[in-house]
Order: C-alpha cells, then structure tokens, then sequence
C-alpha cells in the first residue's frame, strides 16, 4: 500500500497555535488549546459582551489570539434576525428625463392654447370682448303728425323721454340724487328713494313721459353736483290738439306708443318709422368712453299723412249731430259730408265721441259708426232702386202707377207711411217725392230679381268701400236668388243692410254723372325727407249711364220741390236734391224704434257736394227723416258750400214737376 502523503497545508502552524488536519482534503479547525472562558459546557461565567473585545473576521478567524495573548471564541450566529427591505435610489439622471417631458408637454398645451387665441380664434376672441363693452341703445323714430287738408295738426309727437337710474351707482347717495331730480320729475324724495336703492338690479325706471327740456335742465342739475347714474329713454309724447275733433277716426296710441284705433291704428307702421341704432364702447359703469368707437343708425322718422277732413267743417258737424242726438234723446247719430267730383271725405262726425287724449274715459261708440254699425236704410235706397230700374229701361221717371192702399207681399202687406185710396195715382217721380213703399215695390217687381241684385251690387253693397279706415263692415246684400218677399223689402230699403259710407258712395256716384268715386279720407303723404309718398290708385267706375244720373238727380229735386212749406229740406241760395229716410230699427228682439236720415246735394245740375245725416232712435214726438236729420243737415250744407266757394244758383226755388197723373 502506498505511503499517504500528507497535504501540503498539514502541519502548518496557524497563528493562534493550531494545525490543520485533513483525511478527506478539505480543512477544519481544530483547536489545540483548551476553550476559553465562558464556552458552552464552562462552568465559568459568560463574559460581558460589554466589557470583552468581539472576535472580528469570519469562521476561518475563530481562535485568533487577541491582543493581550489570550484567544476568542467564534462569534455566535444570531436567531430570529429580520431582514429589512431597502429600497434602491432611483437613478437621477432618469427622474431628471421625466421631469423635463412634463415641463415640455405643459409648455406644448399653452403654446397650443396661445396659437388657438392669438391665431386661429383672435377675431372671435376680440369680437366677444368688444361686444362685452360696447353700448347698444335704441334710437327711437318719431311718430308722423296727422294733419287735416288745410295743415291744422290733428296729432303730433312732443319730444320726451323716460328717465331710468342704475341703483348700482345711486344707491351710495340716494339722498342727494333724490334732492336733486325730485322737482323735476314731480315726485317726492320718499317716493325715489326706494327706485334709488332697489337691490339686486342695475336698472330701474323712475317716470316715462318726460318731456325733453325739463330731462336737460335736470341732467345739467346732476353734472354740477357730480352726480351719474341717472340715464334716460327716447318716450316720445303723442298729443292730440284738437281734442274731441275727429277723434273717432285719427284714433290715438298706447302706452308703448302703439296706434290702437282709428288712423293711428290702420296706418301704424307707417307712421310709427323706423327704429335706429347707437353703438359705443363704455366702461366698467356704463358711462361712454369719449374717444372709443362708436356707430349711429340714424332713425327713419314716420310719414305725415294729409288728410282730406276740414277741421272747421268737421267742428259744425260734430257739433250739430251731437245736439241732434241729445235733442232727440236718440243712441248715436252720424254725419258724412263728401266732396262729389273726388269722393274725399270732407267730414265725418258722430255723437257721442270722445277725447283722443282721454280714451280710456269715453269708450262708447269708440268705433266709428259710420263704418262699423250696419243698419236698415230705409228710403233712402229707393233712390238706388230707382236708378237701377231707369238705367236697365225698365221704367222711367214718368212711368204711371194706381197704387192701392196695401199690397200683398207673401204672408204680410205692404202699406205706406201715409193713408190713401186704393185708386192713388203717381208717376215715378211722385214714387219718389212721396216716399211710397207700395209704388216702388210695384215698379220693382217688373224687373228681373237678379238684375236688381247684380245693379245694387255695382253700386258697392255688399262690400267694403276700401276707405283708409279700420273696422269697415260689409253690410248684408241678399243674393241673386232671394225670395219674393225679399225682394219687395229690399226696393224700399228693409231686408238688407248697409254702412253709411257704402251708401252715401253709391248715391254721389248716381248723381256725379253715373261715375263712382271710391271714398278717401286721405290726401297725402310724405317721408321724413318731405317727399310724396306714393299712395293706392283708387280708380272710379261707372256705375250708370249719364242720362241715368240726369233722371235720378230729377227724382231727388222732386223730394225737395214737394216739401211743402217745410224749410228743412231746402237750402238758401242753392238748388238741391235729397232724400229722407225713415226706416223701422231692426233689434235683436224684433222691430223696436226709427233710424232716421236724410242724404242731400248741391247744386242740382252741378252736383258738388252731398252730406249725409242718421240718428239713430229718436226718441221725440215725430222721429221721422224730416223732422230729425234733415235740419242737421242743413245746417251742414249751409256751412260747406260758401266755404268751397261754390256759386250760389240765382233762384233756390224751382217749379214743381207733376207728380200724379
């Protein structure tokens, strides 16, 4: 067996002493000397930790001699040891990366929002902020003026203004705004004094209708005390000078400057203008920025409208239907006075009226009844059947008739308003002069109904006139087809229903040479400039032949020449023709009253102008067309004819025509 041979570390000495041994080839300690105090199994005490030096160095250390020569023991391993978690430092350079890609992306987002706003969005942007500081106010048009056919103003705008305040500058010194504006306006300091503090608002108003010169000595009070925060308000005031003058047609306006009636109302857009416009930059309080920009639409003022109504005349007209009325103890009455040759409304009256100024107080027969109040016309549309009969060569003025004391008419009779013999003989013309119902019916029933129907229908029944005015009714045109009994009433003026403009229309017309003259009650008008302002063509027509209108103009002398001693009916220094009318008032309850009239022209030959008079429901001892229209109209006539200097005739009085036969 071969020699083992020992490993070149055996037997080599260690510096505590000891020797390494080794059987297998690797090392282990051993210690040569006995352990040292304090080992497991030692009887001896444990030394201190405190007191005796650690051993340092690992298992290879154990029994390294200490300094002072003795030896230490391997240091024991520790039990139960937690780990505890540490967590490494990031690396800086990185975080640096990170911080600095924020910083980037933040500053692309604002330089992104910058382009938007100074870029692409700078006129939107600009837009929107002069928009937030800049002013817009109204600039108020004035309202045209009306004005009657010789410039006598009827209605008018003064200026004025609605004086307002923005508590938010007020409210600091409300005591010495009070002071200050509180006689001009009328008002007392307690009064203001809550407007002047209203909170939670930066606009009130303290009074509207102001008129413009005491606004400016008031606003020059303020400057000198150095007081702002009280603002103003185009509010223009509509007066109406003349009062109850043609109050029912020039109408008046509302609060807000809006027409509600009459021509206020029918001509309000043209009247009320155009609104204008004033921008201006202002500051933080409202006040103007004197050098900022600023832009004025100037406002178009309305029209001025020239009417055809004489003020003077229409003062006797009003006056004389409203003592009719009063005298007769009647509901209202009306009065038309017409210029023949044009169809221009010369007046239009009626009782009771009322103050435009003071609407609110007078609001019966606020409309005009002329227009708006349909009725029966009683005899006075015989002149209308008449013309219709001649003109068609049916009959003619001389046509003889025996009328009897009644005539059948379906399930009723006819009579008259007089007492006759069965055997009465009248021509056309005595038909006429003596307003008899039976004669015309019978003159009437030898013409075809549709004929009559399609003629009163000419003569404008049945449809509006066109006049410049509101409310324009219609009246009832029975039609082509009506019955018999219709028919009888219709010739003599029941049975259909007319406005006292359709019919003073249609008789100017019958008397004007056969040719209609649609009415007018405007003349003019002109723009703000003061040029013409083009107004609806209305065209006349012919309604009836010229021979026609000679023999309906005869028929109508005949009433007059057969008034007997009666006065009413003539007029002094002017021949004239008329008719009367009495007609039974149609109730919802039946027949119940009178409406009287009475319609009238001159000169007979020349015919010029013609008025006609209805009051409705006397209530006098004898309420006939006679006795209670025709003195108003008269008195009228009397008034209007000189005044349009026409030529008095040389006699008044002409023979009478025969009659009867």
């Amino acid at each position: 067996m071969a020699e083992r041979r020992p490993h070149p570390a055996a037997g080599r000495q260690l510096r505590s002493g000891a020797t390494k041994t080794s059987t297998t080839g690797r090392v282990r300690a051993r210690a040569t000397e006995p352990r040292a105090a304090g080992a497991r199994g030692d009887s001896q005490p444990r030394p201190n930790r405190a007191t005796t030096p650690r051993t340092h160095g690992r298992h290879g250390d154990a029994g390294r001699t200490l300094r002072d020569g003795s030896a230490s023991r391997p240091a024991p391993r520790r039990r139960g040891r937690k780990k505890v978690l540490r967590v490494p430092l990031a690396n800086g350079g990185r975080r640096l990366h990170v911080v600095l890609i924020m910083l980037a992306m933040g500053l692309s987002l604002c330089a992104g929002r910058l382009l938007q706003l100074q870029g692409f969005d700078s006129s939107a942007y600009a837009a929107e902020s002069a928009a937030a500081l800049t002013q817009k106010l109204p600039l108020l048009p004035s309202r045209g003026d009306i004005t009657d056919r010789n410039g006598t103003v009827l209605a008018a705008t003064e200026p004025a203004v609605a004086v307002t305040a923005d508590p938010g500058l007020t409210s600091k010194r409300p005591g010495e705004f009070a002071d200050v504006i509180a006689p001009y306006l009328g008002m007392t300091v307690n009064e203001l004094n809550p407007l002047l503090t209203k909170p939670n608002t930066r606009f009130v108003y303290l009074k509207k209708k102001v008129p413009a010169m005491t606004y400016s000595r008031m606003a020059a009070a303020l400057a000198e005390r150095n007081l702002y925060g009280i603002f103003r308000e185009n509010d223009p005031i509509r007066t109406y000078p003349t009062g109850t003058l043609a109050g029912s047609i020039v109408g008046f306006v509302n609060p807000d400057g809006v027409g509600v009636e009459g021509l206020e109302y029918k001509l309000n857009k043209q009247l009320a203008g155009v609104e204008g416009q004033e921008e201006y930059e202002s500051a933080p309080n409202g006040s103007k920025i004197p050098l900022g920009t600023s832009k004025i639409t100037p406002a178009q003022n309305g029209y001025d409208y020239q009417l055809t109504l004489d003020s003077e005349l229409q003062w006797v007209a009003q006056r004389r239907v409203a003592q009719a009325v009063k005298a007769n103890k009647a509901d209202f009455g009306f009065a038309i006075t017409m210029n023949i040759k044009t169809g221009e409304v010369l007046a239009m009256a009626q009782a009771p009226s009322y103050d435009a100024t003071k609407p609110l107080k007078d609001q019966k027969y606020r409309n005009l009844q002329a227009l708006t109040a349909p009725y029966e016309p009683g005899s006075v549309q015989k002149v209308l059947t008449a013309a219709a009969l001649i003109d068609s060569g049916t009959v003619n003025e001389s046509t003889r008739l025996e009328i009897p004391n009644r005539l059948p008419s379906g399930p009723y009779e006819i009579k008259d308003h007089f007492e006759h013999d069965d055997d009465y003989k009248l021509n056309m013309r005595g038909v006429i002069a003596k307003s008899s119902n039976i004669g015309t019916v019978m003159l009437s029933r030898q013409m075809a109904t549709a004929d009559l129907h399609a003629y009163l229908q000419s003569f404008g029944l049945g449809a509006r006139t066109g006049i410049e005015l509101p409310g324009e009714d219609i009246g009832i045109l029975p039609g082509a087809q009506m019955q018999g009994l219709t028919r009888d009433r219709v010739a003599f003026g029941q049975g259909l229903t007319v406005t006292g403009i359709q019919e003073i229309s249609a008789i100017a017309g019958l008397v004007n040479g056969g040719v209609y003259n649609p009415p007018t009650i405007i003349k003019g008008a002109t723009d703000s400039n003061g040029k013409p302002v083009a107004l609806p063509v209305k065209d006349p027509r012919r309604i009836v032949s010229s021979d026609t209108s000679t023999h309906v103009r005869d028929l109508m002398r005949a009433v007059v020449d057969n008034s007997g001693k009666t006065a009413a009916l003539r007029l002094d220094g002017y021949t004239s023709g008329g008719k009367t009318g009495t007609a039974q008032r149609g109730t919802s309850k039946g027949y119940k009253g009178y409406i009287t009239s009475y319609i009238g022209y001159a000169p007979l030959n020349d015919p010029q102008i013609m008025t006609y008079v209805v009051v409705n429901n006397p209530k006098g001892a004898d309420p006939t067309g006679t006795q209670v229209a025709a003195p108003v109209y008269r008195d009228i006539m009397q008034f209007a004819l000189p005044r349009y200097s026409v030529e008095p005739t040389k006699t008044s009085v002409l023979k009478p025509k025969k009659i009867s036969w």
